[in-house]
């Protein structure tokens, strides 16, 4: 009798192991955002007092399977202890499905397509400066890009950095 158990347990714990090795096996999303291959900050609108610009950054699902991007937005590192004269804003989305409020609209991405996420910038001048001041000041500031993901897996956070260049964001003004 208790041969049969132990035979019974082996079996049960053989098939827990063959379930797990399965499971391990599909293949899986592989989320690239490629931020080196960035557009150059294209303008989108100009009053005088608003500076709106784009850039683009292109990903795929390289793996081997669909994954979900849940959310997407951004972080812009400016404090106005390091620069005053302008407040810069932004947010993220498709670029094939624009939107003019903050939300982000979730997306599956089967394996093997290419998409572009859209930056968009606002750079609106402060303590009494015009838009020319405020833009011939502006410094170089990072830009932080988070995706949220998930696939067969837990949600996941994707962090990556872009660098807006001063020059980049005068040559608009032009």
């Amino acid at each position: 009798m208790l041969l049969i158990i132990e035979i019974i347990a082996g079996l049960i714990l053989l098939g827990v192991v063959a379930v797990a090795v399965f499971i391990a096996m599909q293949p899986k999303h592989k989320f690239i955002f490629d931020v080196a291959k960035r557009t150059k900050a294209e303008l989108a609108a100009k009053t005088e007092d608003k500076l709106c610009f784009n850039v683009d950054v292109p990903f795929s699902n390289e793996g081997g399977d669909e994954g979900l991007v849940l959310d997407a937005f951004m972080r812009i590192y400016l404090p106005q202890e390091q620069y005053d004269k302008a407040l810069v804003r932004g947010k993220i989305n498709l670029k094939d499905v624009p939107r003019d409020d903050d939300y982000f609209e979730a997306m599956v991405m089967p394996k093997g397509e290419h998409k572009t996420m859209t930056a968009k910038f606002e750079v609106t001048p402060m303590h009494g400066a015009t838009l020319a001041e405020a833009v011939a000041g502006l410094p170089d500031f990072d830009v932080a890009l988070y995706w949220e993901c998930r696939g067969r897996e837990n949600l996941y956070t994707i962090k990556k950095f872009i660098t807006i260049s001063a020059d980049e964001v005068k040559a608009l003004m032009k």
